[in-house]
């Protein structure tokens, strides 16, 4: 439980500072239009709201844009913000109504402002967090780490893996382990599951993590690179992992 609680706060600092700020500035008219308290919880509601729907839909575009895309940490934000910028414009004109500001005059004008906004949080967010993964890959485990991770890993699961490991998919707060006989979904975060298991396989993307057993080479999808595992399954190669792929020889 304590885990959990602690990474549902991880996440949950980031909108909660976005909506302190704008709700203390006002942008967009709120300062005049809103007092302060009314003007936080406004601006909390749109921001936790928006932050959510951007988070899926650059997640989905990040796993089908191609590693090779010139100015990929600012195109892929961009892209995630223009995708989610007509049912955001919704959230706020919803979020207008009703905290008394008032419906809009003009619903381009709204989605201007709106897709302005999603694309000057989304950019330095998802560069920040792409920075820090890169950083994590360059930092090499423990030796205590690496001989007591996989007892860590596997006391997470409910009971004795079954199968052979597979794979790792990252599902919002939760992992998602592949094996050859099912899978299981656990609370953990990618960044200590890779930590524990650190020797036994390699992060190959944000979102996953394959075994060395599993991996049977790499093959191309169209622009991108894919792992493929024993099963038959392909798992996405994300930019960022290449140069420690390239290092253990994957690639």
């Amino acid at each position: 439980m304590r885990e959990r609680m602690n990474e549902i706060g991880r996440r949950l600092v980031g909108p909660l500072v976005v909506a302190l700020v704008l709700g203390l500035i006002g942008p967009f008219g709120t300062f005049a239009l809103l007092p302060l308290f009314p003007r936080l919880a406004y601006w909390l509601a749109v921001v936790a709201l928006n932050w959510m729907l951007c988070d899926i839909a650059v997640r989905w575009v990040e796993g089908h844009l191609p590693d090779e895309l010139p100015l990929r940490r600012i195109l892929i934000p961009l892209a995630g913000a223009l995708a989610v910028s007509i049912p955001a414009t919704g959230v706020v004109t919803l979020a207008n109504g009703l905290s008394g500001i008032g419906w809009p005059g003009s619903i381009l004008t709204l989605y201007g402002q709106v897709l302005l906004l999603l694309g000057a949080i989304a950019v330095p967010v998802y560069t920040l967090v792409d920075l820090q993964e890169a950083a994590q890959q360059r930092q090499p485990g423990s030796e205590g780490d690496t001989a007591q991770g996989p007892a860590l890993f596997h006391a997470r699961l409910s009971g004795p893996l079954d199968g052979d490991l597979l794979c790792l998919e990252m599902q919002d707060h939760y992992l998602k382990v592949h094996t050859t006989a099912g899978s299981e979904m656990i609370l953990c975060r990618m960044e200590d599951a890779a930590r524990e298991l650190e020797g036994l396989g390699q992060r190959v993307h944000r979102s996953w993590w394959v075994a060395n057993a599993a991996r049977q080479g790499i093959a191309r999808d169209g622009a991108r690179l894919v792992v493929r595992l024993s099963n038959g399954a392909q798992v996405p190669v994300g930019r960022t992992y290449r140069p420690a792929l390239k290092a253990a020889g994957w690639i």
